[in-house]
């Protein structure tokens, strides 16, 4: 599945379609985004019950301009296939008890935004609240728009090639930073399925732009493909406003039992 977290996990030219298409009739925005789902690999569809793993996480040392990282506390990633929310969770890994309650709140804040990274949401589950249109444009492509039913100034635009059913693009708008989120998407074949292997996203906070790359790395495990890596990297302009690196560890996939 893409992950369209927007740390995390969009204005270029193409958008302009949307002045001169059509609506791509007979095309409900529910019936793309399932095909799109169909498509993606998503690691819960592999008879996934529950998973766990650690987290390793570390930041450039920006300030001293040195270009080491400096190791943050490690955190216990779970995820439960009967969890209301469908989502993930972070807790601090056993020993780090020395950390203050404000750090060890903030340094959550933070990671959680990487939930979707190691189990995403499928695209139905994300846009459930959401209405949509389709449009259709010329190459095997279309337009998907998405507004949120709770929060009228959120909305998505996506570009999906329909030759391989993937999102290609993607934009984000709404009422507080980040703001004017563009992104796009390179992906891997994981047992013939894609799966995001890049992301590109340009966004602005405070009036300020700046661009993010995520690279992301893949381990097979009881015959689960996982996330392994995460590389991230925030510029504004040629300046790089800070790197994460997560690895996952000890990774516990149980898996329900086939008759």
């Amino acid at each position: 599945m893409p992950r369209l977290r927007i740390p995390y996990h969009f204005a270029s030219a193409w958008f302009l379609v949307f002045l001169v298409i059509n609506p791509a009739w007979g095309q409900s925005f529910n019936s793309v985004l399932s095909k799109l789902d169909q498509t993606y690999y998503y690691p819960q569809k592999q008879g996934l019950k529950s998973f766990s793993a650690r987290i390793e996480w570390d930041q450039l040392d920006v300030a001293s301009g040195s270009g080491k990282f400096l190791r943050n506390p490690d955190f216990i990633f779970s995820w439960q296939a009967d969890s209301f929310s469908k989502l993930g969770n972070f807790e601090l890994a056993k020993g780090q008890e020395h950390i203050s309650g404000d750090r060890a709140q903030e340094l959550s804040q933070q990671i959680r935004a990487y939930r979707e990274s190691i189990i995403p949401l499928t695209l139905e589950q994300k846009f459930s609240d959401f209405d949509g249109r389709v449009h259709a444009m010329e190459g095997a492509k279309l337009i998907v728009r998405l507004t949120s039913k709770t929060a009228s100034e959120q909305n998505y635009k996506l570009l999906v090639d329909t030759r391989e059913w993937v999102i290609r693009k993607l934009r984000f708008q709404q009422s507080h930073s980040p703001q004017n989120v563009e992104g796009e998407f390179r992906y891997l074949k994981l047992d013939g399925k894609p799966a995001i292997i890049e992301s590109r996203t340009r966004f602005e906070m405070k009036g300020q732009k700046y661009n993010e790359v995520t690279n992301y790395t893949y381990k097979k495990i009881k015959g689960v493909w996982w996330i392994h890596r995460i590389d991230q990297t925030f510029k504004q302009g040629d300046h790089i406003v800070q790197t994460y690196v997560l690895r996952l560890t000890d990774f516990n996939p149980v898996l329900f039992s086939r008759q």
